[in-house]
């Protein structure tokens, strides 16, 4: 007689990876159960935390920088200000709204919703105590660890207290600081030196590598980097912070520069040094479930060492991207539920939401010319784009790199206005495997941002129609 078990598929956190996978598995017929630790966190960190009140706060900040360069476009708004405390009113009903709605979906679907600290009991059991000590054990014939991440904090002297800010207190900031130093220069260290510094602040971002974004294209991250200085934000690259201390009210941070050490006075420290995944405490090791440096240890199926438990998200330290989540929890669900999927990391967009925007998809140019590839690269401007003068944001530029035999789309990187748009011609070009030449035949609107897209892939031939010859 085979086990009966409480349900078909269980699932450890509600984020943008574990919603997702409850509820594909409940499309597909699961008895279905999604446990969250907190009734305030269902859509985890980036609902919560992350990606959406970011860009809530980036978005007043784009509207407050147009509002105040209005008049190049013939627009009379007089003295233009701002409300911090609307600013993040606004912020926080969005995020409740949303939240809400991820409830919403799992009920709708049949998901049964727990909230609990979940804690795997055994290979295919879960224990879950409830925030009044209670406890329940949930059977399952399968399970989905989707536990997410936590800000990293490095190991610098003095780095604590509550001047010391991670993503999570930035998100909830009650005023804005008169400066800022942020230690990272990711997508985090960016987007909140950018609205940081849109509302006034004095920021300087502190980079250890020595380009903004080390993990994308060095030439388009460069000219991100030059936009971000116009607008008053000051880098110190291939430098480290040695040591925090106080000064007063103030924080006094020791900057280890190329030039020498250099002090920095500051009302807040922001950490965007990174994530790591949230393994602790979960029982993976008592039930076996091998974890590496990077997180858990999964295959491309999402499957763990340990048959019938799967995880996705942050907590395998794939991409700590919120899409990428989302995809691996439908392919996890489906394959709990006996079909036969797997991941596919080539297409992944990264955007990256300051102002201008960056977005990038497959390999950078060094990438490709590491793995071998006979590398030919295409560069177009926004400048010259008829909608980019329209619309008054011509800062940027398409960068398209293919290999040189077949024209194949190795990646593309985009620094401009609606990047983070943009950049899903070049994911479906990756997808598909096409060429330059279906590129440079395919017909793009006129006048559109795209076209940049266009005239970087005839420039992979140098036939770009729009671009002065030197």
């Amino acid at each position: 007689m085979s086990q009966q078990y409480d349900a078909d598929v269980v699932v450890i956190g509600s984020g943008p990876g574990g919603y997702v996978c409850a509820i594909r598995a409940a499309q597909l017929g699961a008895k279905t159960v999604c446990i969250e630790k907190d009734a305030k966190e269902w859509g985890g960190t980036c609902l919560n935390w992350g990606c959406i009140p970011t860009k809530a706060m980036i978005a007043s900040v784009e509207r407050l920088e147009a509002a105040r360069s209005a008049a190049k476009l013939g627009i009379l708004t007089g003295e233009v200000g701002f409300d911090f405390a609307k600013i993040m009113d606004r912020k926080n009903k969005i995020v409740s709204t949303l939240r809400g709605g991820v409830e919403g979906l799992l009920k709708s679907n049949h998901v049964e919703r727990v909230l609990g600290v979940a804690r795997l009991a055994a290979p295919n059991t879960v224990s879950v105590t409830a925030a009044d000590g209670s406890t329940r054990s949930i059977t399952a014939r399968n399970i989905v660890v989707a536990t997410g991440s936590e800000p990293v904090i490095p190991p610098i002297p003095g780095l604590e207290g509550p001047k010391v800010w991670t993503s999570n207190e930035a998100v909830y900031a009650e005023a804005v600081p008169e400066s800022l130093l942020l230690i990272g220069a990711g997508a985090v260290g960016l987007e909140f030196a950018y609205v940081f510094n849109g509302l006034g602040a004095k920021c300087t971002v502190v980079e250890m590598m020595d380009e903004v974004l080390p993990a994308c294209d060095a030439e388009v991250a460069a000219e991100l980097r030059k936009a971000l200085t116009r607008q008053g934000i000051a880098f110190h690259l291939s430098s480290k912070v040695t040591a925090v201390n106080s000064s007063g009210d103030k924080l006094l941070v020791s900057v280890e520069t190329p030039k020498g050490e250099q002090k920095a006075e500051v009302d807040v420290v922001l950490v965007g040094a990174g994530r790591r995944p949230r393994v602790a405490d979960i029982g993976l090791e008592e039930v076996g479930v091998k974890i590496s440096r990077k997180g858990i240890e999964v295959n491309d199926r999402m499957q763990t060492s340990v048959p019938g438990i799967y995880a996705i998200g942050d907590v395998t330290g794939k991409f700590l991207l919120a899409h990428v989540a989302s995809h691996q929890g439908v392919i996890a669900a489906e394959n709990a539920m006996g079909h036969d999927a797997k991941m596919d990391y080539r297409a992944v967009p990264a955007p990256v939401f300051t102002e201008p925007e960056f977005s990038t998809v497959g390999m950078t140019e060094k990438e490709a010319r590491e793995a071998g590839y006979d590398v030919v690269v295409g560069k177009f401007p926004f400048r010259p784009l008829g909608k980019a003068m329209a619309i008054a944001q011509q800062e940027g530029l398409v960068k398209v790199v293919s290999e040189r035999k077949y024209g194949e789309i190795l990646g593309i990187h985009i620094m401009g206005p609606h990047a983070s748009d943009l950049i899903h011609e070049a994911v479906t070009a990756i997808k598909l495997e096409a060429t330059v030449d279906e590129l440079m035949t395919m017909i793009h609107a006129h006048p559109t941002l795209a076209e940049a897209i266009l005239e970087a892939s005839l420039d992979v031939k140098g036939e770009a129609i729009h671009k002065m010859k030197s």
